[in-house]
This record gives C-alpha cells, sequence and structure tokens, in this order.
C-alpha cells in the first residue's frame, strides 16, 4: 500500500470492513467481556475462511493482488463485505 498499489488497498479495505460489520454488532449485543471475545475470535476466523475460500476459487489471489490485480482484490474485498455483513446480522440476539 506504501508503494501506491490500488488492489492491495482495495483488499485490505474490504477485509477490515468485513471484519468490522461483526464486531460492531458483538460488541453492541455481548452481555459480558467472555461473550465479546468469542463472538471476535469467530469473527476472525470467519473471515480467514473466507480468505481460504476465495485463495481456492482465484489461484494466487496473493501474488495478483501484489501485482495490481485489481479484479482480484475487488472480488476478494466484496467476499469480506458479503459475509461480513451476513456475519454481523447472525450476531444479534
Amino acid at each position: 500500500i506504501k508503494q501506491g498499489n490500488g488492489a492491495a488497498a482495495i483488499s485490505l479495505g474490504g477485509a477490515v470492513i468485513g471484519f468490522t460489520l461483526p464486531l460492531a454488532s458483538v460488541i453492541a449485543h455481548s452481555v459480558d467481556l467472555l461473550h465479546l471475545a468469542v463472538w471476535s475470535a469467530v469473527a476472525l476466523i470467519v473471515q480467514l475462511g473466507v480468505f481460504l475460500l476465495m485463495s481456492f476459487l482465484l489461484r494466487n489471489i496473493s501474488s495478483r493482488i501484489e501485482h495490481g490485480n485489481i479484479a482480484a482484490a475487488t472480488m476478494l474485498a466484496v467476499a469480506s463485505l458479503a459475509i461480513g455483513m451476513i456475519n454481523a446480522a447472525s450476531m444479534t440476539y
């Protein structure tokens, strides 16, 4: 990102927002710190799963993003956001 790689910025932005959405829901609905920690860990694992799935579907996604492939970065960002929204909606009481 420091070197001006727009693809890296897109994928990181999608991942950050995709992870933050469930965290915001968990913060709003947690009854104590233990629940907050557990559901935050679940959100992290889900986001890592999305990355692994997209890595499987789009071979060499990390190197594609490193080389500035905007399409691959956008697909990863959209997948992270979509799963983040679903995850956030499911983390309510």
